[in-house]
Parts: structure tokens; C-alpha cells; sequence
């Protein structure tokens, strides 16, 4: 191999190595049942996305905080991400309220909405018409997205967090914690490969947090995944 050689292999080798970045590990359930496979695809996307980086427990402080790298930020996540993936014994815990005496506060309006209508929440997701396009009852929209899901902390199967029911959460005080969860029901579109769920998560039990409706696609891949999201409120 002349010089010449040599230095167009180099060349390559370097383009390869800048093109293939890690990319984040996603956990696609295997479950039979459609509705417990949703609600563990939802998560898998809600941990590093929706909630906050104490999922990734001591890996939770990156340097691209400190410098504003969004990059460098996407890297290192990614990185630390792909460390805990299917080791339980780096899971941080996440804590499912199934429990819950009031369902959401869906139906009635939320008091960070000022008229606190009735209607105030469905009036609000109606001006996202891509969000409702595929469903035809809004009657049963409101419903569903008012009612707890039955999904119980035995169901999921995840590669990035344990899963613990909230009457757990005394129990485990000095572990670390992702924070508590709520899940509506699933409101599906005729062909069932669109859902809305309406999810609440607090930072703690009895901490602040925020909720928003999430618009899911069953894609070729059997996953499924966040097409869109509508905040809903933040306290």
C-alpha cells in the first residue's frame, strides 16, 4: 500500500468514525397486550425525554451542562443512557399511581387555566386539530383522558428504570427516583394504530410537576411512538 493509499484509508476511517454517533437505545416492548405494550413504549420515551435526568442516577450531571453544549449534550446523555440500558442494578426507581381516589383533573379544568370551565381542557386540545384529526368522538375523548388507567407496576417491563407501585414509596426513601407517574386511559382511533394518553408526572410524591396529552403512532417497527404533545399544565 503506497502513501497515497494510506492516507485516503485514513480519511475514511475518520469520515466513518464522525458519521456513526451512538444513538440512544430504545426498549420495544414484547408484550401481547396491546394496551400494556403501549404504556411501556410510552415510557421507554418518556424517561429520557419527558421526564428529568434522574433516571441516569450518578450519570445525571454532564460537563455540556456547565458549557451550553447542546451537542455535547446529546452525546453524553446518549452515552450514559446506553450504560444503564438493561442493567437493573443501575435502574433508578418510578413510581406508578394506580391508586389515586380523584381521577385527573381533565374533565373539570385546571386552576392554571383562568376561566376554569368545565370544558376548558377539551376546548384547548380542540385547537390542536392535528392532535384530534383521526378521532371522530370527543365525548369520549373527555372521558377516557379523565379516567385512570388500570396499568398496575408488575406490567411494565423496561430497560431504564424499576417500576414500583406508589404504596411502595415509604419503603424506598433513600433510593433514587425518576418521581410518580399518572397514566389516563388510552384513547385509540378506529384503526388502533393512533392513541391519546394523558400522563401526569411529579418530580416526587407530593411535589411539582406537569401534564400533557400525548399523541402516539403505531409505526413499522412495532413501537409505539410520540408523533406530538400538548402540554397541558405545569405547577
Amino acid at each position: 500500500m503506497n502513501f497515497k493509499t494510506k492516507i485516503v484509508m485514513i480519511l475514511l476511517s475518520s469520515l466513518l468514525i464522525t458519521n456513526c454517533k451512538e444513538e440512544m437505545k430504545k426498549c420495544v416492548s414484547q408484550s401481547a397486550d396491546t394496551n400494556v405494550k403501549l404504556y411501556n413504549d410510552l415510557t421507554d420515551q418518556l424517561i429520557p425525554y419527558f421526564f428529568r435526568e434522574d433516571y441516569l442516577g450518578e450519570k445525571r450531571y454532564f460537563d455540556s451542562l456547565r458549557v451550553h453544549d447542546d451537542d455535547l449534550y446529546i452525546e453524553e446523555k446518549t452515552k450514559a443512557h446506553n450504560e444503564i440500558f438493561n442493567h437493573p442494578e443501575k435502574f433508578c426507581n418510578l413510581y406508578i399511581d394506580s391508586t389515586k381516589n380523584r381521577n385527573t383533573d381533565f374533565a373539570t379544568g385546571s386552576k392554571n387555566f383562568i376561566t376554569g370551565h368545565p370544558e376548558a381542557h377539551i376546548n384547548y386540545i380542540k385547537r390542536k386539530k392535528e392532535l384530534l384529526k383521526e378521532f371522530s368522538s370527543n365525548t369520549d375523548i373527555i372521558k377516557k383522558l379523565s379516567t385512570r388507567s388500570t396499568i398496575k407496576a408488575n406490567q411494565f417491563n423496561l430497560c431504564t428504570a424499576k417500576v414500583l407501585d406508589l404504596a411502595e414509596y415509604d419503603k424506598h426513601k433513600n433510593e433514587c427516583e425518576i418521581g410518580v407517574v399518572y397514566f389516563s386511559e388510552i384513547v385509540f382511533d378506529p384503526s388502533k394504530r393512533t392513541a391519546l394518553v394523558f400522563v401526569d408526572h411529579r418530580i416526587k410524591k407530593d411535589y411539582y410537576g406537569r401534564n400533557a396529552v400525548f399523541k402516539l403512532r403505531l409505526n413499522n417497527d412495532n413501537y409505539w411512538e410520540i408523533e406530538d404533545v400538548m402540554l397541558v399544565s405545569t405547577s
